[in-house]
C-alpha cells in the first residue's frame, strides 16, 4: 500500500479518471508503443507495492520518452518507495525540467525532504505545488508542516488558515494553528483557534486540553475570570478518559485550581446565651461531620508552550500531554547571517568589514525531564566538559589562512553567489562561492558564505572545513565562529560546539545569542543547569525582551 499522505500522483490522477482500469490496460498495452507500455507497467507495479519492478520498468520508459515528465516523476516515486532518496530526488528534479509545472512532482518531492528532515526545502516545493493547486486541502497542509518544522512561525500560520478557510471543520488543525500562533507570542489568536478546534468537536482531547492551558496560565486575569473557563474544559478534557502517561498531574492541576478558585466556608458565629429564665430546650444536636475539603497543591508553574505532542496533520490524531514543570529552553540553530561586500569597481577592500553580528537563536521548548545535575565547575565559562557526555569529536583541520589573489575577479564570482543564495538556490551559490576562492583564496567572505550554504544543503563536513578557513583568516570573527560552533552542534560535536562558544565569549561578552545556545548545551545536552543558569541571567540581562524570556524565567525558578 502506498502512504496516503505521501504518493500524490497515482492516486489523484486515478481519482481524475486518468489512469485505466486493469483489464482494459492489459488489453491495451500489447498494442502499445514500448515507451508508454514501459510507463503503463510501471504506473501498475507501483499500485501493486512491485517497487524494484516498477523501477526497471520506468527506466525503460524514461530512455524511450526522455521528455515524459509523467515518466521520470513515476520513476522517482519508485525509486522513493525503494529507498532510494538521492535517485528519487535526481528524479523528481528530472520531471520537473521537463515540466516545472508538473504539480505531483513538486508534492512528492516535498513529501521526501520532509522525510529526510528538510522542512525549509520542501517547505518551498509545497508552496509551488499550493500556486498551482490552489484549491488543494493536503497541500495548504504539508506547506505548514514544513513552515512550522523549519520555524517559519508566520509562514505557517497563513498556510493553516488557507487549509482552514477550504474546510474549517478540522479540529486537528484548528489545534496545530493554536500552537503556531503560541509559538508567535499571539495569545489571544492561539486561545481562540483552540476554541474553534472545540467548538468543531467538543470531544478533541488535544485542542480541550489546550484550550484550559492556555486560559489557566496565559490569558490574563479580567473581570471575567478566565480561570473558570480553564476548569470546566479540564473537567471536560478529564471526563473523556484520555490514554496518558502522567494523567495525575492533570487531575492535580484541576484540584489545586478547584482549591483557589472555590471560597472557604464562612466560620459559623457562636449562639449567643439564652436567659437564665428561659426554659431549656433538650434537644440533641448530632455533630456535624467534617466536611471534606480538596487539598491545597501548589499549581505547576505555567509552562512556556502548550504542553502538547508535536502539531500534525491528518490522518495522523495529535496526543496530549499533562503539565510538566519548568520547561528548559533548548537550541534551535540561528539562521546563519550572510555576509555581503559592497565594492565600486575597481576599488580592492585590503580588508573585508566585519559582518553584523549573527542574530539570536529561536529556541524550541522542550519537556523532556533534564538529566541529573552533575558537580559544577568553578567558573562556568570557559569550563571543560566530561567526555562522558560529548558525543563524537570533531577532527579539527587547522588550515593556515590562504595567500590573496585577484580580487576584484573574486567579487564577480561573489555577488553571484549572494544572487544565488538569496532565493535559495544553494547548490549555484556553492559553486560561485568556490570559484570566487579559486581566484582569491583570501576571501573571507567566500569562506563564511559557503559555509552557510553548505549548512543549508546539509554537507557539514564542507561546511565546517569553510569556516574553518575563515576564522584562519579572521580569527576575531564572532559571526564566523558562532555559525561553526552552529554547525558543530548540528554536527553532533557538543563538546566542540560549546568550546567555540567559550572562546567566542571570552572576546564578545556580551553576545546574546552565544550565551543562550550556550546555556541550552549545558542544561539540556550535559545536564548541567548550575552552569547552564548564569548564561540564561546574562541573556536576560542583555535582551529582557528575548522571544524566550518567559520560559527562561520559569526555568530559573525551578532551577535556584
Amino acid at each position: 500500500m502506498l502512504p496516503t499522505d505521501t504518493m500524490l500522483t497515482i492516486q489523484k490522477w486515478a481519482a481524475a479518471g486518468r489512469l485505466l482500469p486493469l483489464a482494459l490496460l492489459i488489453v491495451l498495452t500489447a498494442c502499445m508503443p514500448a515507451g508508454p507500455r514501459a510507463l503503463l507497467t510501471g504506473e501498475r507495479l507501483i499500485k501493486e507495492g512491485k517497487y524494484e519492478a516498477a523501477v526497471a520498468a520506468l527506466l525503460e520508459a524514461t530512455v524511450q520518452l526522455p521528455r515524459n515528465a509523467q515518466a521520470w516523476n513515476h520513476l522517482g516515486l519508485a525509486n522513493h518507495h525503494a529507498g532510494r532518496a538521492n535517485e528519487a530526488i535526481r528524479t523528481y528534479r528530472k520531471a520537473l525540467d521537463v515540466d516545472v509545472n508538473l504539480a505531483p512532482a513538486r508534492f512528492n518531492l516535498g513529501c521526501l525532504l520532509l522525510e529526510l528532515n528538510q522542512p525549509a526545502f520542501a517547505a518551498v516545493e509545497f508552496a509551488a505545488y499550493t500556486v498551482l493547486q490552489p484549491r488543494s486541502v493536503d497541500g495548504w497542509l504539508k506547506r505548514g508542516r514544513a513552515e512550522l518544522l523549519a520555524r517559519q512561525f508566520e509562514a505557517a500560520s497563513k498556510s493553516y488558515r488557507s487549509a482552514l478557510a477550504l474546510n474549517p471543520k478540522q479540529p486537528e488543525v484548528w489545534n496545530t494553528l493554536g500552537i503556531v500562533e503560541l509559538y508567535r507570542n499571539r495569545v489571544a489568536d492561539s486561545f481562540q483557534a483552540f476554541n474553534s478546534g472545540v467548538q468543531q468537536d467538543a470531544s478533541y482531547p488535544p485542542a480541550l486540553f489546550n484550550a484550559a492551558l492556555v486560559s489557566h496560565y496565559y490569558l490574563p486575569r479580567r473581570p471575567v475570570d478566565h480561570r473558570l473557563f480553564a476548569l470546566q474544559k479540564y473537567k471536560d478534557f478529564l471526563a473523556l478518559n484520555p490514554a496518558m502517561d502522567q494523567l495525575t498531574a492533570v487531575q492535580q492541576v484541576l484540584a489545586s485550581l478547584e482549591a483557589e478558585i472555590s471560597p472557604r466556608p464562612p466560620t459559623p458565629k457562636p449562639t449567643p446565651s439564652m436567659p437564665t429564665n428561659a426554659p431549656v430546650a433538650m434537644v440533641s444536636v448530632p455533630k456535624p461531620e467534617p466536611v471534606p475539603v480538596a487539598p491545597v497543591i501548589k499549581p505547576t508553574p505555567p509552562p512556556a508552550t502548550p504542553l502538547v505532542a508535536p502539531p500534525v496533520v491528518p490522518p495522523v490524531v495529535s496526543l496530549v500531554l499533562p503539565p510538566k514543570p519548568a520547561p528548559k529552553p533548548a537550541v534551535e540553530p540561528a539562521k546563519p547571517v550572510m555576509v555581503a561586500v559592497v565594492v565600486k569597481p575597481p576599488v580592492v577592500l585590503a580588508k573585508p568589514p566585519e559582518p553584523p553580528p549573527a542574530p539570536a537563536p529561536l529556541p524550541v521548548p522542550t519537556f523532556k525531564p533534564a538529566p541529573p545535575a552533575l558537580e559544577p565547575a568553578a567558573r562556568p565559562n570557559p569550563s571543560p566538559i566530561a567526555p562522558s557526555w560529548n558525543g563524537p569529536l570533531y577532527a579539527y583541520l587547522h588550515p593556515s589562512a590562504p595567500s590573496a589573489g585577484e580580487r576584484a575577479d573574486a567579487l564577480t564570482h561573489f555577488q553571484s553567489g549572494m544572487s544565488m543564495q538569496r532565493i535559495g538556490k544553494y547548490n549555484d551559490a556553492v559553486a560561485a562561492y568556490q570559484r570566487a576562492i579559486r581566484a582569491d583564496g583570501a576571501f573571507f567572505e567566500a569562506y563564511h558564505n559557503l559555509g552557510i550554504c553548505a549548512a543549508q544543503m546539509g554537507d557539514l563536513l564542507k561546511s565546517t572545513a569553510a569556516y574553518e578557513t575563515a576564522l584562519a583568516l579572521e580569527p576575531e570573527s564572532t559571526s564566523a565562529r558562532y555559525n561553526f560552533a552552529l554547525a558543530l552542534q548540528r554536527g553532533g560535536h557538543l563538546r566542540d560546539a560549546a568550546s567555540e562558544l567559550d572562546r567566542l565569549l571570552e572576546k564578545s561578552p556580551d553576545d546574546a545569542g552565544a550565551h543562550f545556545v550556550l546555556a541550552n548545551l549545558y542544561s539540556q545536552s550535559f545536564g548541567q543547569p548550575v552552569r547552564a543558569r548564569p548564561h540564561y541571567l546574562r541573556v536576560l540581562a542583555l535582551r529582557p525582551q528575548h522571544p524566550q524570556a518567559t520560559a527562561i524565567r520559569f526555568w530559573l525558578r525551578e532551577n535556584p
